[in-house]
């Protein structure tokens, strides 16, 4: 079985640190990671594949992104390809690194299988593994907690809002966006971390995946002002000016909210019911 796992570089939490003085991000200090998705994605790609399958890791990003596939390659991936275009990237808009994706799948052995991150630790829109599917042209299912194969079909668990499941069984090949609680990646061994470091890292360009940069010009919105909302005006309490003075120095500080006085009704049921029914008539329930 061939399965693909497509891989982002993200920064390190644990690296992130903002410049005092200019309020920006001290990009000298930051290193960068697999988001914990994409490492659920990865471990569970292992698994499923077992060790007579095939596990191809893709990842868009420049040439510090290859530590992530070496990262891939130590765990026990078979092979490795960072995609990259330069000019088109600088924002990594999830429909330009999904049409790379879906072209660098296809230049190669198309897998039975696509596993993605639900979503990314950095900017979290959880739109490339949808419009991967779209450009595959195959079915999509995100949000998944839980996978079962059944030969050409994989029996899959996503998570619903307000904390509802829903099980779906969906014929392969397809693509499915995982949480990031679903799995754990495994330990790299030594000898699998010396293999990944003297490993070589292929590299496809546009030419390579037989794109032009036109399909690439996917049109962009442009945030011209961000402003926050209006709060909205709160009603100033003003004491009665008729009520006495310790009136109104009671009203000030209660800002003119009353407490609340209950009743215990006694006696036998009929009375009782005949004061609760005038009590609704006062105030005007019935």
């Amino acid at each position: 079985m061939r399965i693909a796992v497509c891989l982002k570089q993200v920064p390190d939490p644990a690296t992130v640190e903002v410049d005092p003085l200019t309020a920006a991000l001290d990009t000298r200090r930051m290193l960068y990671i697999a988001g914990p998705a994409d490492t659920a994605a990865l471990e569970l790609a292992l698994r499923l594949a077992g060790p007579t399958g095939q596990v191809s890791a893709l990842c868009v990003g420049p040439p510090a992104a290859d530590a992530v596939l070496r990262m891939a390659l130590a765990v026990g991936a078979t092979e490795v390809r960072r995609l990259w275009v330069p000019p088109f990237l600088s924002l990594q808009a999830p429909a330009q690194t999904a049409l790379l994706l879906a072209a660098g799948l296809q230049r190669a052995t198309i897998p039975d299988l696509v596993l993605c991150g639900a979503r990314s630790s950095d900017q979290g829109s959880g739109q490339a593994p949808a419009l991967l599917a779209e450009f595959l042209d195959w079915p999509v299912v995100c949000d998944v907690t839980q996978i079962a194969m059944e030969g050409d079909r994989v029996r899959v668990q996503r998570r619903l809002d307000r904390g509802a499941r829903e099980e779906l069984e969906v014929r392969l090949p397809a693509v499915l966006a995982v949480e990031a609680n679903l799995a754990r990646l495994r330990h790299a061994s030594l000898p699998g971390l010396m293999r990944a470091e003297r490993a070589s890292v292929p590299v496809s360009h546009l030419e390579d995946l037989g794109l032009e940069p036109a399909d690439l010009a996917f049109p962009t919105a442009s945030v011209r002002a961000v402003t926050p909302p209006r709060p909205r005006t709160r009603p100033i309490f003003t004491p009665d000016s008729t009520r006495p003075a310790h009136e109104r120095i009671t009203q000030i500080i209660t800002a003119g909210v009353t407490r609340k006085s209950g009743k215990v009704l006694e006696g036998p049921p009929a009375q009782m019911a005949d004061a609760v029914v005038e009590f609704l008539r006062e105030r005007g329930f019935v």
